[in-house]
């Protein structure tokens, strides 16, 4: 149970005393209970409200992320309002959570950075008809738009070139063209320094399964290619 003594659970506890530890073994910490929410983002109005969760950590935390899911019916289960099709809360993109508990892995941690900020939107979403800072696309398109941020690239395939260059061992990826766009290989650009900042996030193995989530882009047919080029020169 070492892994789960870096959670201090007790902090969380103390801090939360509506949730409760309602399991805890070898592989599972799982906190029910009802999550008392009072934030507020800067300029935006001040948001007191209350939810009711099952939060569920895994002993391969923090590379595989909490579960939260909504046990009230206070919030739609759909893609509207952030919820996965298995009733669990899309609190953000998995390398923007990963990047955000990189440094501080205990419970406070992720409620105060990770929860609370999108149970705040979530409730102002349903008091007022709108998010507070905009809405992030659903699904893939989502997720590449977060990863460009992120990475300071642009475009899906720009996006996926730093999650494969992730997926390979250093040496291998320095070969491939550089996911900036600058036409050279990785290992000849400066941005490989970006790159090399997020390889400690997780094992390459993790960025290799998370590239699953993408769809990926067919290559261009060489016949139609060159029946265009043909067409263009008549």
């Amino acid at each position: 149970m070492d892994w789960a003594s870096g959670l201090e659970l007790e902090d969380f506890l103390s801090r939360n005393p509506s949730m409760r530890l309602s399991k805890l073994s070898a592989d599972i910490v799982e906190l029910k209970g009802i999550y008392q929410l009072d934030a507020q983002m800067e300029g935006f109005k001040h948001v007191r409200d209350a939810f009711e969760l099952t939060i569920t950590l895994s002993h391969r935390y923090p590379s595989k992320l909490p579960v939260v899911v909504e046990t009230g019916g206070r919030i739609p289960r759909n893609h509207d309002h952030h919820v996965n099709e298995n009733g669990s809360l899309c609190l953000g993109s998995d390398i923007k959570l990963k990047s955000i508990l990189r440094t501080d892995q205990c419970v406070c941690a992720f409620a105060k950075k990770c929860l609370t900020p999108f149970l705040y939107s979530l409730s102002y979403k349903i008091k007022y008809g709108v998010f507070p800072y905009g809405e992030l696309a659903h699904g893939e398109t989502g997720l590449v738009h977060d990863y460009e941020s992120l990475f300071g690239v642009t475009g899906k395939r720009a996006v996926l070139g730093v999650l494969s260059a992730l997926a390979s061992r250093k040496r291998v990826a320095n070969k491939s063209p550089c996911p900036c766009g600058c036409h050279r290989r990785l290992g000849r650009c400066d941005y490989r320094y970006v790159v090399a900042q997020w390889r400690g996030l997780d094992r390459r193995r993790w960025f290799r399964e998370h590239l699953k989530s993408f769809q990926p882009i067919e290559k261009p047919n060489k016949k139609r290619r060159q029946k265009k080029i043909n067409s263009a020169q008549t």
